[in-house]
């Protein structure tokens, strides 16, 4: 009986954020200046994401202890 009901749970909240998320993309999607703006943000955020990858790759780079044993 308990699994039953978590599946029963998981698939509700599944089916809820689909729906959810569909309402949101139209609503989106129909305005043509928050698509613009949604656009905007999704770059910026990709853009801070690569960013802070790089920085993390040249900061491994510089460790003082890389490779030695201690």
């Amino acid at each position: 009986m308990k699994d039953t009901g978590l599946y029963l749970i998981i698939g509700g909240v599944i089916i809820f954020s689909l729906v959810f998320i569909s309402k949101i993309i139209s609503f989106i999607v129909s305005n043509p200046l928050l698509g613009l703006a949604s656009l905007a943000i999704i770059a910026g955020v990709i853009l801070i994401l690569f960013n802070m990858v790089k920085e993390n790759r040249e900061a491994k780079k510089d460790e003082p202890f890389r490779g030695v044993d201690k």
